[in-house]
């Protein structure tokens, strides 16, 4: 029995160095990504030995999505003055709500050759960690390093002519990230319009700069009252990671001229021929009247008036971010102050961009950094 055991030990010692040098570890980037940002996570495995057979599977997740971003590189390499055979496989890894990151443990399976034998060896890379920001916005995060969108009609909707239908298409183009993660399609309804929805398309491409992903949707449009309408615009926020902050991209809005206005709403008869010219010129000379006359006296036209009492209303998002800037919570600020800023250009106002850009850098920036929410409150308000 002592001599059974004893030639198992020096077997073990035998084989000791060639399994002892192999290694095996997850390499993540030192930085602080958000929910959604693109990780890139390389495996890297250095081993000894004639190697025939492997087999890896990177383990799937409810805390991320992953992607696989090219074919395993195989190389000889001298590592601490010893040659070695080096594996590295570059994953792109999303993770899908913030907090601590774990990825792993990762198994390398390994076949290999001594002498007239083959030996399997399992060589396994601890768990690494990161840590997850929350994302700056509500909705589903998009992230990206850059965003395009365009906006594509088929005919010009201000002359469309009876029975008339109007292809529009519009296409979001993002580098670093997978086609699952952009918005979902955005609503198209108007009460004076007849919409039909073509099946969007979407696809991630790999390229040898990352993942890109793309997303088409398609609306056959069509008026159906006879009046004039405008489309408003459609805004599309995201994440930029070259940037640090939040951006948005719109689309301009697009006004509709129905050929044929014989029939309003409710299918009374217009008037029509010289009739018609009377009553819009009668129309006309006394809406330019009245003008004439508030201006004389001293007052605008009421459109001139009623917009500047719009650019006067206060900022209806202007208590909530008083509070924010109150607590230490600067996610929560930066969410308010977004607000703000999207109320501001609503009533024809211009929120200072230079302070949300001040205030993403010190969220997402390289490393973390102080920040006054008081001075930050006054810069974004102008008070």
């Amino acid at each position: 029995m002592v001599i059974r055991h004893l030639l198992i030990f020096i077997v073990l010692l035998l084989a000791w160095p060639a399994w002892a040098q192999d290694s095996l570890r997850l390499i993540l980037p030192d930085t602080r990504p958000v929910t959604g940002e693109m990780i890139p996570v390389t495996i890297r495995g250095e081993y000894t030995g004639a190697i025939t057979l492997e087999d890896m599977r990177f383990p799937d997740s409810a805390a991320y999505d992953w992607i696989q971003l090219g074919p395993d590189d195989w190389h000889d390499e001298r590592v601490d003055g010893k040659q070695r055979r080096v594996f590295q496989r570059h994953i792109a890894v999303f993770a899908r709500k913030p907090g601590n990151l774990t990825i792993g443990p990762v198994t390398h399976v390994l076949t290999k050759a001594e002498t007239n034998s083959r030996n399997r060896v399992e060589v396994t890379a601890p768990p690494a960690s990161i840590p997850i920001q929350p994302y700056p916005a509500p909705g589903r995060p998009t992230v990206a390093r850059s965003l395009k969108v365009t906006d594509e009609l088929s005919g010009d909707p201000a002359r469309i002519r009876d029975d008339q239908t109007i292809l529009r298409r519009i296409t979001l183009t993002a580098e670093g990230t997978m086609a699952h993660l952009l918005p979902a399609r955005p609503e198209l309804r108007e009460p004076w319009l007849i919409s039909f929805t073509s099946p969007e398309r979407r696809e991630t491409r790999l390229t040898e700069h990352g993942p890109v992903a793309f997303v088409q949707w398609e609306w056959h449009l069509r008026p159906i009252t006879g009046e004039q309408g405008t489309l408003p615009p459609m805004r599309f926020s995201w994440f930029d990671t070259n940037k640090r902050e939040l951006r948005g991209e719109i689309t301009p809005p697009i006004p509709f001229g129905y050929g044929k206005l014989n029939q309003n709403i409710g299918g009374t008869a217009q008037p029509g021929g010289a009739q018609g010219w009377l009553l819009a010129a009668l129309a006309t000379g006394g809406a330019l009247g009245l003008i004439a006359m508030l201006w004389g006296k001293g007052a605008r036209p009421l459109s001139a008036l009623a917009q500047h009492w719009h650019r006067l209303r206060p900022n209806p998002a202007l208590p909530a971010l008083r509070v924010a800037a109150g607590q230490p919570d600067l996610f929560a600020l930066r969410r308010a102050a977004e607000d703000y800023a999207r109320a501001e250009q609503a009533a024809g106002r211009a929120a200072p961009r230079a302070a949300l850009a001040r205030l993403d850098r010190a969220l997402f920036g390289p490393a973390p950094t102080d920040f006054d929410s008081a001075a930050f409150l006054r810069e974004l308000t102008g008070r």
